[in-house]
């Protein structure tokens, strides 16, 4: 009972850490790349660096968050964004370069306003490719929440994998992991379910 009370803290805290992580991602994500529609050039020198960057393994930052905003919710929250907002804009990005150079034309025919591409045209046509980035988003905001736990939390899921190994714990330790396993199946179930209706939404757009 004791557990089941500490493990449903747990969750919620975790939940709250790695939905915020996604969509803060998803807010810096969709900026940079309006702000590249805008400046067509940024696109050409941003997008090779975040390619590039994946190459970096994310995860060894977690400390760094803790040093510079303490074990509390904002470090945990800034590695879940940070984990999330590369494959949504790399995604993103590649769904926009794909966009056939006619359709750009007719743009330009057609003296279509920046805004007015966005909307009706680079957003809808890049959807599959931005849900694919979120789907994938959606399992490393929970890993991200809980890699930054296991460096030093309050509370969380990762915090209880930590302790739960430390003092040989298995039941907590599984129960912990379950729900871990649980939080990302569910994210990713919920971006799925989204991708259903606004894949529907583009394809009536266009």
């Amino acid at each position: 009972a004791e557990n089941t009370a500490i493990l449903m803290q747990a969750t919620q805290v975790t939940l709250i850490e790695a939905v915020a992580g996604l969509l803060i991602a998803t807010i810096f994500s969709f900026g940079m790349m309006i702000l590249c529609f805008y400046f067509p050039k940024l696109m050409d020198f941003v997008l090779p660096i975040m390619i590039t960057s994946q190459v970096i393994p994310l995860i060894v930052l977690a400390p760094f968050f803790i040093i510079l905003m303490g074990i509390g919710l904002g470090s945990k929250i800034a590695m879940a964004a940070l984990m999330c907002f590369f494959p949504i804009f790399v995604n993103f990005a590649q769904g926009y370069k794909a966009i056939s150079p006619n359709i750009h034309e007719l743009m330009h025919i057609y003296n279509a306003g920046v805004w007015t591409r966005i909307k009706q045209v680079y957003f809808p046509l890049s959807m599959p490719s931005i849900m694919a980035g979120l789907k994938i988003s959606a399992t490393l905001a929970v890993i991200g929440a809980i890699v930054a736990e296991f460096n030093g939390a309050e509370m969380g899921l990762g915090k209880n994998l930590f302790l739960a190994a430390k003092r040989l714990e298995p039941d907590l330790m599984m129960s912990s992991l379950l729900l871990s396993t649980l939080l990302g199946v569910m994210f990713f179930g919920i971006i799925y379910l989204i991708e259903k209706r606004t894949c529907n939404w583009a394809n009536n757009t266009i």
